[in-house]
């Protein structure tokens, strides 16, 4: 997926978002912004959303001197989302179709997002999963899919939602597959790393790697190639949240095993995805 001018914007605000994460003074925040400005003629208009974003964020951390601003705040959503584990894993007992109860409670952890929303509600997100369908729903041919699938590669988006992702995993698990989850290699946002694969128990139930990558997004050229291996062998790749989205969307047009897992949270990937602004979607790009 292509930057459009609306992107700008989304920039500033994941740095600001940042800023705010690190707790200084107005001022100093204000002095990070100015010194970031200059960056944005240099991005490359040919590049994704997600790859731009990095290079403003990493510019902000390196003026902060501080490696993860958001490292308290992914604790407490990966122990929020803990918390939330034993009411979700009993309606997925509870529900006549476990596989896509677990695919919409692991969509309802995507409103996590730090770097583009500032306040957000899991639990609602959870009961409007509950309810509501999904805007675009490839769940048929997926479970098509899934009777000639041995290996299955589910790229991690953020912290907390990592743990919903657990439910998804386990429920893959049950149905024989081989399940590996990729996290981020460092901090980016608040994207999952093994720290937190660790925080909610997932490295003790699949296998877990790191992509290699500091990237948002899954930037294949930037990531080792131990994930790369993972990546061309698995039968079916499930992509999580937006910036994956961003970075895969052209590939996955050509590439079938793909499959997005995410909520529209800005207008332009909702317009990408042909879909309203919030809705939750399953689908091959």
């Amino acid at each position: 997926m292509k930057v459009a001018l609306d992107c700008i914007p989304c920039y500033i605000k994941q740095a600001i978002n940042t800023l705010a994460q690190a707790g200084i003074s107005e001022d100093k925040a204000r002095e990070i912004i100015h010194e970031t400005l200059p960056l944005l003629p240099r991005l490359d208009p040919q590049g994704t959303p997600a790859e731009n974003s990095t290079v403003i964020l990493r510019k902000v951390n390196e003026l902060l001197g501080i490696e993860d601003p958001f490292e308290r705040a992914k604790k407490e959503s990966n122990q929020l989302a803990l918390e939330l584990l034993p009411q979700l894993e009993e309606k997925i007992r509870q529900s006549p179709d476990s596989l896509l109860m677990s695919l919409k409670i692991s969509v309802a952890g995507n409103i996590i997002d730090m770097g583009i929303l500032k306040e957000f509600d899991v639990e609602g997100s959870i009961q409007e999963a509950m309810v509501k369908k999904f805007a675009r729903d490839d769940y048929v041919s997926f479970k098509q899919d899934l009777k000639e699938a041995r290996e299955i590669l589910i790229l991690g988006d953020n912290s907390g939602e990592i743990a919903f992702d657990s439910l998804l995993a386990k429920q893959l698990s049950q149905l024989g597959l081989e399940v590996t989850y990729a996290v981020k290699d460092r901090a980016i946002l608040n994207d999952a790393t093994l720290e937190d694969a660790v925080h909610v128990g997932l490295t003790g139930q699949i296998r877990v790697i790191s992509n290699g990558s500091g990237f948002l997004g899954t930037i294949l050229k930037d990531c080792s190639q131990e994930f790369q291996q993972v990546y061309t062998r698995a039968d079916l790749i499930i992509s999580k949240g937006q910036a994956n989205y961003e970075s895969l969307e052209a590939q996955g047009k050509e590439d079938r095993r793909l499959y997005f897992l995410l909520r529209a949270k800005c207008e332009i990937v909702a317009k990408s995805l042909e879909v309203q602004l919030g809705e939750m979607v399953f689908c091959r790009s």
